[in-house]
């Protein structure tokens, strides 16, 4: 029994509460120097990735470009690192538009104009697409393939050791060296109008003046179908979605200077 109120005494002396209180007081700041480190700790800086667009004949150009960016897992993200599937996100993460003021021919003179660009990309961004759209002039410009064709930049690293160049290929008609694909659509036998068509290059990614990697969009009408303007000497893949949204994949569909391949897509 003595043991025990000496015990109870023992807890009762003011020193010990004034303890007690010395180690609550530390335990809280220990705690609140935990959260603040935690909560105050920086973030992971944003990228700044940039480069330059012009056409392969070196004119400034009205331009759109969307850029696709992934993450470390190959997972499309948006502009502030968020994942597409988590966001919403259904187009590029990002998109920019030059030289609205240039008409669909390019500047040949490039002064005042655009010819370098530059973006902010979160900090999860680990590769990166480009696609890039001749336009016409206007606020409210189109896709214009008078003059130039399309073209992209494939899984680029990031960050990238340069400026990433991109260029807008110049078509046959105007002296260029585009070729094109071109075939019948056809669905169970029948002429078909496909639902989309479109190509990509399978030529290596580079950052140099060639080869320009060539994409588009088709045209398909009354089951036949047209990609047109594509830097040739370079093998293609062709995506063809079949009224139904079946689609096929067709891999090293070549394309020559100033001629048209001819690619027959059967569902």
């Amino acid at each position: 029994m003595t043991s025990v109120k000496r015990l109870n005494k023992y807890a009762e002396h003011p020193d010990n509460h004034h303890m007690r209180r010395v180690l609550a007081v530390l335990a809280t700041l220990g705690l609140f120097a935990g959260l603040l480190s935690m909560t105050a700790a920086p973030a992971e800086a944003a990228r700044t990735v940039s480069g330059t667009i012009y056409g392969s004949d070196g004119r400034a150009v009205d331009v759109f470009l969307g850029f696709d960016l992934k993450d470390s897992q190959g997972r499309t993200i948006d502009k502030n690192g968020c994942l597409a599937t988590r966001c919403g996100l259904h187009g590029y993460g990002i998109t920019l538009r030059l030289n609205g003021d240039v008409p669909a021919t390019g500047a040949a003179d490039r002064t005042g104009h655009a010819v370098t660009w530059s973006i902010t990309v979160p900090s999860a961004t680990a590769r990166m697409f480009i696609e890039a759209y001749p336009f016409s002039s206007g606020t409210y410009g189109k896709t214009d393939e008078s003059r130039y064709g399309h073209s992209y930049r494939r899984n680029i690293p990031i960050p990238y050791p340069a400026r990433i160049n991109v260029r807008l290929p110049l078509i046959c008609s105007q002296g260029g060296t585009t070729g094109a694909i071109s075939g019948r659509a056809t669905v169970g036998g029948a002429a078909a109008t496909l639902k989309r068509v479109a190509t990509w290059s399978l030529g290596a990614d580079n950052n140099g003046p060639t080869p320009i990697l060539g994409w588009n969009i088709g045209t398909s009408s009354s089951g036949k179908f047209l990609l047109p303007n594509l830097p040739a000497g370079q093998k293609y893949q062709v995506l063809a979605t079949a009224p139904n949204g079946a689609v096929k994949r067709y891999y090293n569909v070549q394309v020559n200077s100033c001629r048209t391949t001819t690619l027959n897509v059967a569902f």
